[in-house]
């Protein structure tokens, strides 16, 4: 009776070793629901060497591109980007040196709002990137510049001053132009006193 029994026992160890080998596939605890990710890469994309004119808004606000080791985009990664506490720096909208973003599905995430403060000078603005269990980092170079120095004030104040006495002197040339006997109006024309300097009415 033995030997009769030992087919039965191997067929149902057949059949459980194939029950087992299903679960391990199906089962959402053993198998394998995401691509792992080996060799999370980040790199600057856009934006590193960029300069921005103290206390404004960026225009070339730094972009990072994240890829795996096959250099294939990844979306969704976590992306925080920060900048120096002390010197020269910046913030971003709301005010705090960082900011985190979520790369969209070409693999890119941008730190937008970046704004310069009042110092000059290059520094670096750190990116780390977290995806599952990887993480990646890189820096940005970024310079603040001086805004350019202009005199249009200075051309404004002539330019009023030169306007006020032309105006002064057609009044005058109009008063003048009537009968003999009349008076001709004084006319007092503006003199305006910058850097030293006075700008008055001809003559003055």
């Amino acid at each position: 009776m033995g030997q009769k029994r030992t087919p039965r026992r191997t067929v149902l160890t057949y059949f459980l070793v194939l029950l087992l080998c299903f679960a391990f596939q199906t089962s959402p605890v053993f198998g394998q629901q995401t691509t792992p990710v080996f060799g999370l890469k980040v790199k600057t994309d856009e934006g590193t060497g960029a300069s921005t004119t103290v206390k404004t808004p960026s225009t070339e606000p730094p972009v990072v591109l994240v890829t795996d080791a096959n250099n294939r985009p990844i979306q969704g990664a976590i992306v925080v980007f920060t900048t120096p506490d002390s010197g020269a720096s910046a913030v971003f909208e709301d005010g705090s040196r960082t900011m985190t973003a979520a790369t969209d599905r070409d693999g890119r995430a941008a730190a937008v709002g970046l704004r310069a403060n009042s110092t000059v000078g290059t520094y670096s603005i750190e990116v780390h990137v977290a995806f599952l269990n990887e993480s990646a980092d890189a820096t940005v170079s970024h310079t603040n510049v001086a805004g350019a120095k202009s005199s249009k004030k200075l051309i404004t104040i002539i330019a009023i001053a030169g306007g006020g006495a032309a105006v002064g002197l057609l009044a005058a040339g109009k008063s003048g132009g009537g009968g003999g006997g009349s008076t001709t109006p004084t006319t007092s024309l503006p003199t305006i006193t910058f850097g030293g300097a006075t700008v008055g009415a001809p003559g003055q």
